[in-house]
């Protein structure tokens, strides 16, 4: 995995992103854990690496059930595919690193500022589930900014908090 693909991660452990719906619902993402890691097992030709954005909380001791879900994975096609990225919840799944970082930017006003390094990453299926995720909106530098889900709820970042 090259560095300008591990660049597409904005993310630090600890980092704390407040989104707000159109309806004024709050939601929380904590960045939990980042790896960077290679693919292992039986038959393997090619060391592939993998980075992880995990979002949620490790459980606790006598607890069975982690938490925590994936925000973000990139993850490399080595030699011979192309790398991609994958968005949790998002309703298309994995979607082709070159073609998301081709895409041409646009500007999104937000509490932070205007944000003029925004992408639109949309699904092209349709909008059957309610809890999936079919729009993302990134910024190269804050990551998830804005995001529209299936049961027509549009949530976008109201506060980010890293703690160095």
């Amino acid at each position: 995995m090259s560095e300008k693909e591990k660049e597409f991660n904005p993310y630090q452990e600890g980092d704390l992103l407040i989104f707000e719906s159109n309806s004024k619902k709050i939601d929380t993402f904590y960045i939990s854990k980042i790896d960077l890691v290679f693919n292992d097992g039986l038959g393997i030709i090619e060391y592939k690496q993998a980075l992880r954005v995990y979002e949620g909380k490790a459980p606790k001791e006598n607890e069975f059930h982690d938490k925590r879900t994936f925000l973000l994975e990139i993850r490399s096609g080595g030699s011979k595919e192309q790398t991609f990225i994958e968005l949790r919840d998002f309703i298309d799944g994995k979607q082709n690193y070159s073609d998301l970082i081709e895409k041409p930017t646009d500007k999104l006003e937000t509490n932070f500022g205007v944000l003029e390094d925004i992408i639109s990453i949309k699904s092209n299926k349709s909008l059957d589930y309610d809890s999936k995720i079919y729009e993302y909106f990134w910024s190269f530098e804050k990551g998830i900014v804005r995001f529209k889900k299936g049961d027509s709820s549009i949530w976008t970042l109201k506060d980010f908090k890293r703690y160095d």
